[in-house]
């Protein structure tokens, strides 16, 4: 559940002393470079075809670092005159001693809508599977301690289950003109079930997976008019609530095409560092998050991730107005 369930679950991981283990939502900092993972109403918004890519080590000096990645494929598809998208896309997301592995598989399917010849609405939705998985055998419980050789001893715990896989569904929605955007995406209406351990809970919806919404927002500033907008300052914010944590994401780019420059400020965690290029069909990224939390960057070493998307051209339909350069950041 974003960056505060991380960090209680790797503590439990360290310990190996609970008895329920609860999954938690991977998170990029290059948040645009994968769209659709962002918000299903991004699916089939460029004019052809795009696979992304983007690969994430989180706080990689702690044994047991998250490894993320993730892939979609994306595009828009027209009936008649109506744009719709249409798209797949994977999350993979690893972490902790006992390896912890996620796979999300999502089709994805939005319907853009232009309100007038200046502005446009992207409605969007995900569904698809969640699985989970676990290396029983790597975790530690207190009944394997020996006092004078340490975890030696065989467990008598064995009432884990260590695959499971559950439904997901996702929403979201985009506005946005020439200059301005702003949209949201709800995750996990479904609320699927998050635990291992196979005993009776008191309160079974402790063990859900919370709702997590986001909302998003920003701005494309040109610097110089006569370049068409290859020159731009883009301020941006996103907000992300998942019972009972909250992010808060301040941030902004410099567009000097080809070159892109970003800095976020992840509210008591991490200050962010990006740099992109985009040449052609071909977009590639790179981010640090340099820790400022509790945690520090000494204990951490930071975050790295890398992004990559490639997007085919395509001729844009007769009588369809969606322009090619809506305001969303690249990275």
């Amino acid at each position: 559940m974003l960056l505060g369930m991380r960090k209680s679950y790797w503590l439990f991981l360290g310990l190996g002393v609970c008895r329920l283990l609860w999954a938690q939502d991977p998170q990029f900092s290059q948040f645009y470079a994968n769209q659709v993972v962002l918000s299903p109403a991004f699916t089939g918004i460029t004019d052809g075809p795009r696979l992304a890519l983007a690969y994430r080590m989180q706080w990689t000096a702690i044994p047991g670092y998250y490894r993320t990645f993730a892939a979609a494929y994306d595009q828009p598809i027209f009936f008649g005159r109506v744009r719709n998208g249409l798209g797949l896309s994977f999350i993979a997301d690893q972490a902790g001693e006992g390896n912890l592995t996620k796979l999300n598989v999502l089709l994805n399917y939005a319907l853009h809508i232009e309100l007038s010849k200046n502005s446009a609405l992207s409605l969007g939705l995900s569904g698809g599977i969640m699985q989970a998985s676990i290396d029983f055998y790597r975790l530690r419980f207190p009944d394997q301690i020996d006092p004078n050789a340490g975890f030696v001893l065989p467990t008598q715990e064995r009432n884990f289950f260590e695959n499971r896989i559950h439904e997901d569904v996702n929403a979201g929605a985009l506005w946005y003109n020439k200059y301005v955007y702003v949209g949201t995406s709800v995750m996990h209406i479904t609320q699927p079930q998050q635990r291992f351990y196979n005993v009776s809970l008191s309160n079974p919806a402790a063990a859900r997976l919370p709702i997590r919404a986001t909302f998003f927002a920003g701005a494309l500033i040109p610097i110089d008019r006569n370049r068409e907008g290859k020159q731009s300052i883009g301020p941006a914010v996103m907000y992300r609530i998942q019972q009972p944590f909250q992010q808060l994401d301040l941030g902004f780019y410099v567009n000097l095409d080809p070159i892109v420059l970003g800095a976020w400020y992840r509210n008591q965690d991490a200050i962010i560092g990006l740099v992109g290029i985009q040449k052609g069909m071909v977009q590639v990224g790179y981010s640090y998050d340099y820790t400022i939390s509790s945690l520090t960057n000494r204990i951490s070493a930071g975050s790295h991730e890398v992004s990559l998307v490639l997007l085919f051209d395509k001729e844009r339909r007769t009588g369809m107005r969606h322009r090619r350069n809506y305001p969303c950041p690249r990275f």
